[in-house]
This record gives C-alpha cells, structure tokens and sequence, in this order.
C-alpha cells in the first residue's frame, strides 16, 4: 500500500472538487435529506428514527458507488490509469484512492445527520464510535464494487447511468430506511448480497431500532474482505 499515492489521489479527486465546487457537499446531502422528508411524511413519523440513521447508509453507499462512472471516465476519457500502469500504483491503491477521496463529500451531510441522532435522541458516543466504524466498512466495500464495474465499462455513453442504477438498487432496495424485520429471512439473506444489507441493518441494531443482528454485523466484515479480493483479481488494471 503506497499511502503517499492514496494521500495525493484522495486530494486530487475528493478535497480539490470540493474547493473548486462546494455545491458537491449539498449534492450528496440532498438524497437522504429529501427521503427523510417523505418518510416522515408517509409514516406520519413513525419511522422517522430509521430514515435517520438510514441516511449515513445511504450517503456513503450513494457517494462510493460513483466511483463506477469515475474509474470509467479517468481510463476511457483521460487515460489517467495507463499512466498509472506503468509505475508502482497497484490496482488496490488507486481503488482506495477512490474509497477515501469520496469521503470528502460526505463529510459534512454525516454531521448533520450526526446532529439529528442527538435532536431525536439517538446519539451516544458509542453509537458515534460504531457508525463511523460501520461507515468505512462500507465504503470499502461499495468502492470495491464499484470499481470492478468501471473498469470494464468498455464505452463512456452511459456509464454514469450505469452508476446511478446501481446505486439506486444498493441503496433504496435493502432495509436502508425501514426495518429489516418486516422482511422474511431468505429476501433478507438475499438482500445481503449487497453490503449495504448488512452494514443497515447493523447500524439499526447499534442504535437500538431493531435487535441486534451479530450475524448481519460478521457478515459485513466477511464482504469487505471478499469484495476487495474480488477487486483485486477482477478489476481491469490492463487492456493488454
């Protein structure tokens, strides 16, 4: 791992969008803040605590995921990763150069959310400590695949669809704003495919809106690991 690599790269493609265009951070924010809002509208408040902490799920898995039509875009437009190919920057650290740049964008929509667990009671230490934890678990995992899918995007006509219509499934189809109990086991087994499934479902156990899942909670640890491998045998690092 070169982080001096991954140190330049979450500069370049995170924090140096954001300076030029701070609208990135309302961007991200917008999403679950809007979700937030219908689902208080639609429960009637009832499941108004879910929608909270459902929306760190869905910032990060939204803003990772991105990194399918990135990846595609900086090999097929800009040619950043034939340049990449002939030094030392292997296929891992560019891929986390991706995980950590888009949490830049993030930032400021998981403070706010932060604020509103404290405004609706939600918020300990404990369960700030566990969500950041669960959050970079996560983010690991989607930026993996994410970026197996960009890179074998062989044209640049429609991969940002493509990024956003995996994004919407990751995100809006698992228990992300709603309790994973009200689903029978095997939708939810199969629903956990997704590593947003189980990292939902872990944090509405954390923060006491449904029971405790451990095994939901070992699973996403499982997939982090598994789906960074797969990244690294699968993703297309050479055309050659």
């Amino acid at each position: 791992m070169r982080t001096s690599f991954i140190w330049a790269f979450t500069k370049f493609n995170g924090l140096s969008w954001i300076m030029r265009s701070p609208a990135n951070w309302v961007g991200n924010l917008m999403t679950p803040a809007c979700l937030l809002f219908v689902i208080y509208l639609l429960s009637a408040g009832r499941l108004l605590d879910f929608a909270v902490v459902g929306g760190f799920v869905a910032m990060i898995s939204a803003a990772t995921l991105t990194a399918t039509g990135q990846s595609a875009m900086f090999r097929l437009e800009l040619h950043l990763q034939d340049l990449l190919i002939s030094t030392r920057i292997s296929k891992i650290d560019y891929m986390l150069g991706f995980a950590f740049s888009n949490l830049f964008f993030v930032m400021p929509g998981l403070a706010i959310f932060a604020v509103l667990t404290a405004v609706f009671g939600l918020f300990t230490p404990e369960r700030l400590a566990a969500t950041l934890a669960v959050v970079f678990l996560l983010s690991l995992a989607t930026t993996s695949i994410a970026f197996v899918v960009g890179t074998r995007i062989r044209r640049t006509i429609g991969m940002w669809a493509i990024s956003g219509i995996i994004a919407a499934l990751m995100t809006l189809l698992p228990p992300t704003f709603y309790p994973y109990t009200t689903l029978p086991a095997p939708a939810l087994y199969l629903l956990a495919l997704s590593p947003v499934t189980p990292a939902a479902v872990t944090l509405q156990g954390v923060y006491g809106l449904a029971p405790m899942n451990y095994y939901m909670a070992a699973l996403l640890v499982v997939e982090v690991v598994f789906y960074v491998c797969m990244a690294r045998l699968l993703a297309r690092w050479s055309d050659i």
